[in-house]
């Protein structure tokens, strides 16, 4: 891979430019690490055995999704909603 300016160009032969790193390579690995966690615990909150133990699994989601923002993942929390849309009544 090679870097000229601000742009990086795959020289991998797959033809997929990538984006330089903002954060770092540590950053970069740490979010893969939680986005991971996060579809493992979306997994565990869709088995909960009660209301209680999926609605505590959705607040550690918040959370995690928190940290998530801070090593710089851009998915939405609610991917459903538009943004700038009203809240429903």
């Amino acid at each position: 891979m090679t870097t000229t300016d601000m742009t990086t160009t795959d020289l991998t032969g797959t033809g997929t430019p990538s984006v330089p790193s903002v954060l770092g390579a540590e950053a970069d690995a740490q979010r893969e690490r939680l986005v991971a966690l996060r579809r493992r615990l979306l997994a565990e909150q869709a088995g909960a055995l009660s209301p209680a133990v999926a609605r505590a699994l959705e607040m550690a989601d918040a959370y995690l999704f928190l940290a998530l923002g801070y090593v710089g993942h851009t998915e939405e929390l609610f991917p459903g909603e538009a943004p700038g849309a009203a809240p429903g009544p």
